[in-house]
């Protein structure tokens, strides 16, 4: 009987040890996710505006300093000053330079129209932080694409930088970087003309 009463004495402690771990498991879940579905506080209202204007003033600084007139009377040995920093560039990288900027200023203005509406409504929440700090590199990454196909089918080989249109790039760029979601079905539909249907549907992304 006592060796009975033992056993049914430690799988009773085991159960309520292993009720006790889960308890603090899903605890420790909650408050993880309660985490990232928090309203953002004041103060990183703040921190975040400041953030959104300089990396705003930095982009429409680095377009006019990287703008085409100011390199097309120099060669690749000579450079761009940005900042504390004269960077040697030729025409060419130049331009792929504007495409890029302009393509995150694009996304940067998408995400401060996006981060004053919940703002003003009350409704911001930390887990919207990521994505309008990410949002201007994955707008430059999605105009440099678009650039690179452009220049593949629409231009001619021999073409270089100082004949094309930089206005006409850097405000398609732009509007890349403005309308992601759009471009990247674009980019989609472009793709799949060029390399077929998926053989699997199940396998295809989202």
């Amino acid at each position: 009987m006592a060796k009975e009463k033992n056993g049914t004495t430690k799988q009773a402690d085991k159960a309520t040890t292993a009720q006790a771990k889960q308890k603090t498991s899903t605890i420790h879940k909650v408050e993880t996710i309660d985490a990232w579905d928090k309203y953002v506080s004041t103060s990183g209202v703040v921190v975040m505006t400041v953030y959104l204007v300089i990396i705003s003033i930095l982009l429409l600084y680095a377009i006019f300093q990287f703008w085409p007139h100011q390199n097309q009377s120099r060669s690749s040995a000579q450079g761009v000053y940005f900042l504390l920093w004269q960077i040697p560039i030729s025409t060419e990288m130049g331009l792929l330079a504007i495409v890029a900027f302009a393509g995150a200023l694009g996304g940067q203005i998408h995400a401060i129209r996006s981060f004053v509406w919940y703002v003003g409504n009350r409704k911001l929440k930390v887990s919207w932080l990521v994505q309008y700090i990410s949002t201007p590199f994955i707008a430059a990454s999605l105009a440099l694409i678009f650039y690179f196909v452009l220049r593949a089918v629409f231009i001619p080989m021999k073409s270089n930088a100082e004949n094309v249109n930089a206005y006409g790039f850097a405000g398609l760029a732009g509007l890349v970087g403005l309308f992601s979601t759009m471009v990247v079905n674009k980019l989609r539909r472009i793709a799949g003309e060029i390399l077929g249907p998926a053989l699997h549907e199940e396998d295809s992304e989202a």
